[in-house]
């Protein structure tokens, strides 16, 4: 090779590597993405979406940590091709509906969690294990991974089908944190929040032979008080045709009083990305959408579902924890979200100001309050609907009448004496019950 030929070898090493892929993701982001992987695979085995008798099971351990499903386990093919690529190819086929398959979640949580890692994974008709050491893999020039117990069969030989994902040596940092009570409660909550549908439809996650409970999603109906519901598929990102549509469906009303659970919870292909929001994200104290969240609000919950074959196309962040402010998808709803919320806040606000009415004993009776007392619970998806919220017959409010203010000084000595013949200890009763004795002997 002559002098003008020389080349320079560009290629990073593995230890810059390794430390830019894991350096910006927290530890419970780096094994909810471990979870994507088995939730798609039951996604992908259960096209009906009923999730029953799949099972995913978490041990979150300061000596070790393992996932184990029994969600359809990975192809010798998907392992060569995909699965442990750093990144997902373009010819990489996609799931249905998917949140996370082979992308470059498994791996980068693997390096973020220890410096060992085991994949062992069986499907129908084959079966394999993926065992290394990551600081021995460090030293090595190629960017492989090798395979051991690989075994070929024919359909339905090997019956006990799923994936088994065991993490050695953990990092210092990361043992110290599995250690922690309060750090496997906070994993155990973010994980209830992402998965709360699929629970809800079936599928068993456990952490530490401790399972997972969904979040209700509920409405309180009745004849007289629906709920409102938005529904659409888009084609189009503006005037660009897009492959695979999103299917959007908004629903919003009343359910239980919680000032910590009212407001907007959107999900992403049945991933939640965003729990009781109350902020501007969806239109909470912006022009263009609706007032911002008050204590009277907090019987409103608002759901929104989108939907894609691919996932690409949702409006969420790339961390799946957020709503991409950016996204065609994302800016297209707000209208709708606008337009769904309005009636039911002005109806909420309506039921508080005839409860200050009772209070102050202008009206016998709230018929907003007796009409939300009627209702009942209901699932989100089993809720009786309509296009719009309908505000319910509202209390007959007499008119307000005009009031002035009277006002005059008196030595404190005779105030205090007439206070004492009223039996009163304000001031402001020494007036009312003067003028009423007044005006009930003299008028």
């Amino acid at each position: 090779m002559s002098d003008n030929q020389r080349v320079i070898h560009a290629e990073p090493t593995k230890d810059l590597f390794i430390y830019m892929l894991v350096r910006d993701i927290p530890l419970i982001r780096a094994i909810i993405d471990l979870v994507d992987n088995s939730v798609d695979g039951a996604t992908h085995l259960q096209s009906n979406e009923n999730y029953e008798g799949l099972w995913i099971k978490i041990l979150a351990k300061n000596e070790y940590f393992e996932i184990q499903d029994n969600c359809g386990g990975i192809t010798i093919k998907e392992a060569e091709e995909y699965a442990f690529k750093f990144g997902r190819a373009n010819d990489a086929a996609v799931t249905p509906k998917s949140i996370g398959r082979f992308g470059i979640g498994m791996k980068r949580a693997f390096f973020k969690i220890g410096k060992k890692f085991t994949v062992e994974s069986t499907t129908s008709s084959s079966k394999f294990t993926v065992s290394e050491d990551v600081e021995e893999w460090k030293d090595q020039a190629e960017w492989t991974f090798e395979f051991s117990n690989v075994q070929e069969a024919s359909d339905s030989e090997f019956s006990e089908i799923g994936t088994r994902i065991l993490i050695e040596k953990l990092h210092e940092t990361v043992s110290e944190d599995l250690g922690l009570e309060n750090f496997i409660s906070e994993l155990k909550q973010e994980l209830t929040i992402a998965y709360s549908l699929k629970l809800k439809k079936g599928l068993s996650i456990s952490i530490n032979d401790e399972d997972l409970c969904p979040t209700p999603l509920n409405f309180r109906t009745s004849d007289n008080i629906k709920v409102a519901k938005f529904e659409k598929e888009y084609k189009y990102f503006g005037s660009r045709e897009i492959e695979t549509p999103v299917r959007v469906r908004l629903y919003a009303g009343v359910s239980d009083r919680s000032i910590k659970e009212g407001g907007w919870y959107v999900f992403c292909n049945e991933r939640m990305v965003l729990e009781a929001d109350q902020t501007e994200i969806m239109g909470w104290g912006t022009k263009s959408g609706f007032p911002q969240y008050h204590a009277d609000f907090a019987f409103f919950r608002g759901y929104a579902f989108f939907e894609s074959d691919d996932a690409a196309n949702l409006p969420w962040t790339t961390t799946k924890t957020g709503i991409d402010y950016d996204s065609p998808i994302y800016k297209s709803i707000k209208q709708e979200v606008s337009q769904l919320t309005v009636p039911v806040l002005t109806f909420l606000r309506k039921m508080a100001d005839e409860k200050s009415l009772v209070e102050r004993g202008e009206i016998t009776e709230s018929l907003l309050e007796q009409a939300y007392l009627q209702t009942s619970l209901s699932s989100v998806f089993e809720a009786e609907t309509s296009n719009t919220f309908l505000i319910p017959d509202q209390s007959a409010i007499p008119p307000r009448q005009k009031r002035g203010t009277i006002q005059y000084s008196k030595p404190i000595e005779e105030i205090e004496q007439v206070k004492e013949l009223l039996n009163v200890t304000s001031n402001k009763e020494v007036g009312e019950k003067t003028f009423d004795y007044y005006l009930n002997n003299e008028g």
